[in-house]
């Protein structure tokens, strides 16, 4: 989704660009022509020069957009010996148990070791595996009238839109942001299948459960 929306941010940028070239270079090249003809000393030095310019400006800027776009995705960061989960999260800034969950290596805090490469969460989140789920049997095995049907892990009634089953590195409770969903989830399910790197929020019906499918989104972790 990132690469997509960083592709997105190019196309935008090559498209401004060619308007404004075709809007203001390209008539200037045009009146250089006819003063040139009308004198009687046409050539196309000057002509080339500004084209040259003008794509010289555009790799440059097309470059510094790149750029800016992989310096803002997630840190990839290479485990020193004697790091542990904490020490990292304190050095970057962040919560220690949103770099656990983003993870699939890392089982707990103690797992991770030396030459280890493990995602760190910036500003956007980090990327998280998400599926859906339902309260009915293809999901938890019940049906209506059930003794907990509807009822989360955490006590809580199942409510789309809110709930989210998490890995256990994070906290019952803990807010998740999905900007591509637009909706700020509430840790309060669990599931078996549900591990460090995966999300599973819940959908009232079970088409939508389906259509939902498996999607690769940024999540944005509150623990707080």
């Amino acid at each position: 989704m990132k690469n997509n929306l960083q592709n997105e941010k190019v196309f935008l940028f090559f498209h401004f660009v060619y308007n404004y070239i075709k809007n203001v270079y390209i008539d200037r090249i045009q009146v250089y022509k006819l003063n040139r003809r009308v004198k009687g000393n046409y050539h196309n030095g000057k002509e080339g020069v500004i084209i040259k310019s003008i794509f010289s400006i555009m790799i440059a800027l097309a470059g510094f957009v790149l750029f800016a776009g992989v310096a803002s995705a997630e840190k990839q960061y290479e485990v020193q010996p004697g790091d542990n989960v904490y020490r990292i999260a304190q050095n970057y800034q962040v919560d220690a148990n949103a770099i656990i969950a983003a993870n699939p290596s890392i089982s707990d805090s103690a797992s991770i070791e030396a030459g280890q490469t493990i995602k760190i969460p910036d500003e956007d989140g980090t990327p998280f595996t998400v599926t859906a789920y339902t309260a009915g049997e293809e999901s938890t095995g019940k049906e209506p009238g059930d003794p907990g049907y509807g009822i989360t892990a955490s006590g809580e009634e199942v409510e789309e839109g809110n709930t989210v089953a998490c890995p256990e590195s994070l906290l019952f409770g803990t807010k998740i942001h999905i900007p591509e969903l637009d909706e700020t989830y509430v840790c309060e399910d669990r599931g078996s299948a549900i591990t460090n790197g995966h999300l599973d929020i819940y959908k009232e019906d079970l088409d939508d459960a389906l259509e939902f499918g498996v999607q690769e989104l940024q999540g944005k972790v509150w623990t707080y």
